[in-house]
């Protein structure tokens, strides 16, 4: 004899148990791939820190945010965090290999915070518009995502620069040549 329970509460935490295992895995992948791109690209792992640093910021952000304004998070918004998370990176990346170009962080940041600044708003304006919806995870992805972008933008723009060291290779490029010109 063999019972089987079958009905819509059964199927519920069936879903939700592995909407919760699958959410998990997916945001464990993505950073996974992401920081192995990221090492082989830059091959710093003070890089991967202030990267990583700026994520957790913006994460941290988002949670506080909807914490205001409601207590529960579903698991399908914190899965669709591995998407947000793939947004976010850009944020620190730019301002970061930009500084492989320009001699100081002033002047990297004033070349980039205008296009940085923008490309955040015109995102986050996307996800705020999930807000109206009548879909509770819909809303809750919105404010997530939004809350988590801004708070990721916020950290770059004002707390990760003062942590970064200036390219001296590339301060030397841009000054020894303009020396050399008052010396003839």
């Amino acid at each position: 004899i063999s019972v089987h329970i079958t009905g819509a509460p059964v199927i519920a935490v069936g879903n939700a148990s592995q909407i919760k295992r699958d959410s998990f895995i997916a945001v464990l992948m993505s950073i996974i791939l992401i920081l192995a791109l990221l090492l082989y690209s830059f091959r710093r792992w003070r890089t991967l820190f202030f990267i990583s640093i700026s994520i957790f910021f913006g994460w941290l952000f988002a949670m506080a945010g909807l914490s205001l304004f409601g207590g529960n998070v579903s698991m399908i918004v914190l899965g669709i965090a591995s998407v947000i998370i793939g947004i976010a990176v850009n944020y620190p990346l730019h301002l970061i290999a930009h500084l492989n170009h320009t001699p100081s962080i002033k002047e990297s940041l004033k070349e980039i915070v205008s296009p940085l600044l923008i490309g955040n708003i015109t995102t986050v304006g996307a996800f705020l518009s999930l807000v109206p919806m009548n879909s509770i995870a819909l809303r809750d992805l919105g404010i997530f995502s939004s809350f988590m972008l801004i708070g990721s933008i916020i950290f770059v723009l004002i707390f990760l620069p003062p942590l970064l060291k200036e390219n001296k290779a590339v301060k030397e490029r841009y000054i020894l040549p303009s020396v050399s010109k008052f010396q003839f």
